[in-house]
């Protein structure tokens, strides 16, 4: 019969505009301040000069928000005497804070990670609208979550990447990252693709999504709102879940398949590997 296309049943689907996306000035090239980064040269050469550590040369990597300084010491320096100089290289510095990375894996340098005086934003929309997003083909769930030190849009595959913990303290950014991630999926995936499974108990931070309430948000069927904030409901939300699984694990063993992948294929399913994925605050 031919390979089936799920994505047939919602043929008029149209993905989000790139419009939608704030836009930023420079948002696709670090701003450079010689006359910063020249002084933090001169900074670490004379902080570690005063410990008796000599350097060769020094080169810096300018990121949106950090700048990294990469130095090569002078023969027979020790390693460990430059990482316990963290805290005096960041009081010369007159910085918030600094990294040291002794040494750089595949390099012979050490790096030394200095915050920006004046940080520049990651957009949303310079990472959607890159290239690298826009062709990723081989992810079967692309998520893009900001810019490296070397300003590279960095990506990662969620479905590789099954137990997903965020934490941190307040304004760290831990809804931005979760946004970022929702955000990635709902550029690159059709609703025919993915089901999300949306909740929230502080009712403030997923209440955005709820217009996509007809395309993505799955439910349950006794529910009237898609997007979970009532505690008590969410065992029950969760427990739901678990059977869907346990019925999509039979379906892969009476199938003799390891994974979603395997068993598309074998259907002549013509889709990307379909997910459900809890996302909860």
């Amino acid at each position: 019969q031919g390979k089936y296309d799920p994505t047939l049943d919602l043929s008029h689907y149209k993905f989000p505009s790139l419009s939608l996306l704030k836009t930023y000035p420079n948002e696709n090239a670090p701003i450079v301040n010689m006359d910063e980064q020249n002084a933090n040269k001169e900074r670490i050469v004379n902080a570690l000069g005063d410990f008796g550590i000599e350097i060769t040369s020094i080169k810096a990597t300018i990121g949106p928000t950090v700048t990294l300084y990469e130095i090569v010491p002078k023969a027979g320096t020790r390693i460990s005497k430059i990482r316990n100089l963290e805290s005096d290289i960041m009081l010369s510095l007159a910085a918030k804070g600094i990294r040291i990375i002794a040494p750089i894996p595949g390099k012979g340098t050490i790096g030394i990670e200095v915050p920006n005086e004046n940080p520049q934003i990651v957009s949303m929309h310079s990472i959607i609208a890159s290239k690298k997003f826009q062709e990723e083909e081989k992810m079967a769930l692309p998520v893009a979550i900001g810019r490296t030190i070397t300003n590279e849009v960095f990506m990662f595959d969620l479905a590789k990447t099954p137990h997903l913990l965020v934490a941190g303290a307040t304004g760290q950014g831990k809804s931005v990252g979760l946004n970022a991630v929702i955000t990635s999926l709902l550029y690159k995936k059709h609703p025919a693709e993915l089901k999300l499974v949306m909740i929230d108990p502080k009712k403030v931070e997923f209440s955005i999504y709820s217009p996509i309430e007809n395309h993505f948000l799955a439910r349950l069927e006794e529910e009237d709102d898609c997007i979970i904030t009532d505690v008590q409901k969410v065992v029950k939300t969760l427990n739901s879940l678990c059977v869907l699984m346990d019925t999509r694990y039979d379906l892969l063993k009476k199938a003799h398949v390891r994974n979603i992948k395997e068993y598309n294929e074998k259907y002549n399913i013509d889709t990307s590997p379909l997910f459900n994925r809890a996302i909860s605050t």
